[in-house]
Formats: structure tokens, sequence, C-alpha cells
């Protein structure tokens, strides 16, 4: 488990998005604090909306801490990274964290609205689901406001086979990552 952590911990991927822009998707870590702050500054009263199922004005230290300090078992971040003015910025940012039943965890996503539509939450998805699956995990589940289309077709559009259900506006999404289905 530890061979695991010590992977996950040092866990970067270049990729390339629709447009052609290259990212670094990376683990987040504890030193990130002040670029988790910032890229939530950025995000849109509407991208917290759909995040947080309503308006979150900003992250406690408390908050910034959980959010990176990470055990990289039950807990795993993502951050897709560019390099701006020579410093580096979030532009999305994935993670999952393991639910009571060991096998299966809540996945969570919030891009940019700059960045939205182009690759970066089903990107941030396809890393998540196969550190999951190394750590154990069958099934990512995640609780989508019915207008969010785009996360949505993230989940639709990822290859892994899915069930829905609905309820008072809110999809509860269910993606089986059972390596067969991985794209």
């Amino acid at each position: 488990m530890a061979n695991c952590q010590q992977h996950i911990a040092s866990y970067s991927v270049q990729e390339v998005l629709r447009d052609g822009t290259t990212i670094l998707v990376r683990t987040i870590r504890a030193d990130d604090k002040p670029r988790l702050l910032r890229h939530f500054q950025g995000l849109s009263a509407r991208s917290l909306y759909y995040r947080f199922f309503g308006l979150k004005r900003s992250l406690t230290d408390d908050d910034l801490r959980r959010l990176t300090e990470l055990d990289l078992v039950n807990h795993v971040g993502l951050a897709a990274t560019m390099h701006f003015d020579g410093d580096e910025h979030f532009i999305g940012v994935g993670r999952y964290i393991r639910r009571d039943r060991l096998s299966s965890a809540e996945v969570a996503f919030a891009v940019l609205d700059e960045y939205q539509g182009h690759g970066i939450g089903t990107l941030l998805l396809k890393h998540l689901a196969r550190i999951a699956r190394s750590n154990g995990i069958e099934r990512l589940e995640a609780d989508v406001m019915g207008g969010n289309q785009q996360m949505l077709e993230v989940f639709m559009n990822s290859g892994f086979r899915e069930e829905q259900s609905y309820e008072s506006g809110v999809v509860h999404v269910s993606l089986y990552i059972d390596a067969e289905t991985d794209k």
C-alpha cells in the first residue's frame, strides 16, 4: 500500500486538450493551498453553485487543509495545471473520497469556466478512475444538478458502464470503472 501511495504522490502526466493545448495532470499536494484558493476564487457563481449545490463564498483554512492534505488512498485529488507568468495555475480540479462501502467513492470536479468544454473533466475522470482502481475502488458516484449538462455529458461519454437515478432535480450517477470498460 505504501508503494502505491508513493506512486500516487508523484503522479504527473502531460495531456493535450481538444484544442491542442498541453496541460499537466498531477496529484494535489499540501503546498497547493494558495493555488487551490486562487482556483476557487476564479470559479463563477454558476460553477460554484453546480459544484457545492449552493453558493460557497470562500474556503476556510480547514477546507484548504482537508482538500490538500490527502491520504492518497481514501481521498485523492488531481489538478489540471498550466503555467502563466512563470507560475503554475489550477484550471481544473477533480477528486474522489471513498465512501463507507470500501468499493465505491464519491467523485467531484471544478473546472474554471473559460476552460469548460475542452476535455479537462474527462481527463481528470480518466486519471481518477485509474488511481481509484489501483486502490480497490470499483465504482465512482456523483450527485449532479440536473441543469449541469456538461458534467452529465462527461459521465455519459466516459466509456464506463453508467447508471443514473433522478430525484428532486439531482441526478445520481454511478460509474463502474472495471478495466474492461476503460477507454
